[in-house]
């Protein structure tokens, strides 16, 4: 029985993880902003403590992680999935929504790091999950806001695995692709392979307990992407214009 810290859990694929990893048996420290959802999801399983927080906010998630390991005990895997997305292009630029992308996605990883890292050093073992995504690969449609913070915290999932190996700490980037969310659900464009979060989240819990460094899900939809990647920026667009019409 492992303790699993989850953001960002009050619906979608944190919500989904919760309860799986619960279901199995796991010890599953829950944080989400609503407080609701999070009393929802607690009644669904007594292996769930919750606990409301912002992870944008650096001094009330490192109270949190004090006490999420005084409730459950040592964290052993950190799967850090709290984000924000709304639908934004370059030509709606409201800076505001950049900068609350950014907080959330980005330094709401960063935030809860500041923590976990230096106690997984301690004990020379430990295991974190960051939450990406495709759209951080390359530019995408009404994705302005969301898709940088996404190639950020890949970029940051890299440089992590490279610096934390020696600890014995595991670092793993998740992309997914489009997952039925209520992010998800407020796109007016053509979404690709979309699936649900109970099959991304048992995908990624596959995907966590094995060696590679990247969790693809769907894998079909990744190759794609990643195809879409190398090509020459004017194909890709081209491309890119048809699938999302």
């Amino acid at each position: 029985m492992s303790h699993y810290f989850i953001t960002g859990t009050s619906s979608g694929i944190g919500r989904a993880l919760a309860l799986a990893l619960a279901f199995e048996g796991h010890k599953i420290t829950a944080i989400a902003r609503r407080s609701e959802r999070l009393q929802k999801l607690q009644a669904d399983s007594p292996n769930i403590s919750i606990f409301k927080g912002d992870v944008s906010n650096l001094s009330e998630i490192q109270k949190i992680i004090e006490n999420a390991i005084k409730c459950s005990g040592p964290i052993d895997c950190a799967i850090l999935n709290a984000g924000k997305y709304v639908p934004l292009g370059g030509a709606e630029l409201d800076s505001s929504e950049f900068y609350d992308h950014m907080m959330v996605n980005y330094m709401g990883v960063v935030n809860v790091l500041d923590s976990l890292i230096p106690i997984f050093k301690n004990a020379h073992a430990g295991h974190i999950a960051i939450m990406g995504s495709t759209a951080g690969y390359r530019g995408l449609p009404r994705s302005a806001a969301y898709g940088p913070t996404k190639a950020a915290l890949a970029n940051l999932a890299e440089a992590l695995y490279i610096d934390l190996k020696p600890y014995n700490i595991k670092v793993q980037l998740i992309s997914p692709g489009f997952v039925e969310t209520e992010a998800t659900a407020v796109n007016d464009f053509k979404m690709p392979q979309i699936i649900s979060a109970s099959r991304a989240s048992n995908a990624i819990i596959r995907g966590l307990h094995r060696n590679q460094f990247e969790i693809c899900v769907p894998i079909g939809f990744a190759f794609v992407m990643k195809f879409l990647r190398i090509l020459p920026f004017i194909l890709y667009s081209r491309i890119i214009n048809w699938i999302t019409k």
